[in-house]
């Protein structure tokens, strides 16, 4: 009989300690938090503010490091890079997604998609041809020449999404992407991210305090004081009362 393998998973954290110190009070963020996604998965950490999930975040995008545990992206130790190999491993393997669109405002939406590329040394036909095709993948490809000012909230969230998308990520981390859209644009937007876990196979991980948004994952980690409280599986669903539900249930 044959073996069957499985797939190890893009994201391995497992029992994450983070503490910041206060003076002479400690704020313990993360208190043994672990958590596994597969590729083309899309998985939300929903918390209130203050609960840890930018914590946990940050420290998968290496953008801090872990008091205690490990963190694993594709196979890689996060928390035993470098400064300098972290910056490399944001640029490089992750595709980032802020609230706030961090666009440039005298640049174009394609200059915009463009910039990443040309700063890691690509020529400028290679990074207009990725940023075209880029564009093209969240349907923008008619607002190339227009600069932020002269696109919608949603528009330029598609933009930002492009952006993050041009080193083919195998991980996009998405920070409440939605908090400044209305929700005829948020819900596109989800839509958009859930599409991209599916058809582009890259796993997507969410941090939101909405259950709107947290209900077109494939599956929801609740998250207070620093640790998970348990699970919803709404499959991408949009169901938000069932994610609601067991977010008031896991409060109690």
């Amino acid at each position: 009989m044959m073996e069957t393998t499985t797939a190890a998973p893009v994201i391995d954290v497992q029992n994450l300690h983070k503490r910041y110190h206060l003076g002479d009070e400690t704020i313990h963020a993360l208190a043994g938090v672990s958590l596994l996604a597969k590729s083309g998965e899309f998985v939300a950490i929903m918390g209130a503010s203050g609960s840890g999930k930018t914590t946990l975040m940050h420290l998968i995008g290496g953008l801090d490091v872990p008091d205690e545990g490990t963190i694993q992206v594709d196979g890689l130790a996060v928390n035993k890079l470098s400064d300098t190999d972290r910056t490399l491993f944001r640029r490089r393997r992750l595709g980032v997604i802020f609230q706030a669109y961090n666009l440039m405002p005298t640049l174009t939406a394609l200059e915009n998609v463009m910039l990443p590329l040309l700063v890691d040394g690509k020529s400028a036909t290679i990074a207009e041809g990725r940023a075209r095709e880029m564009l093209g993948q969240v349907h923008l490809s008619h607002r190339l020449k227009h600069r932020p000012a002269l696109m919608s909230g949603g528009e330029q969230q598609r933009v930002a999404i492009a952006r993050a998308l041009t080193f083919e990520p195998v991980l996009i981390l998405a920070d409440e992407p939605t908090g400044n859209l209305d929700p005829t644009a948020s819900l596109e937007i989800w839509r958009l991210l859930r599409a991209l876990a599916r058809e582009r196979n890259t796993t997507v991980l969410m941090v939101t305090h909405e259950s709107a948004a947290a209900a077109h994952a494939d599956v929801v980690h609740f998250i207070r004081a620093g640790k998970f409280t348990g699970i919803a599986e709404p499959k991408g669903s949009g169901d938000a009362s069932l994610v609601a539900a067991r977010y008031a249930e896991l409060a109690d």
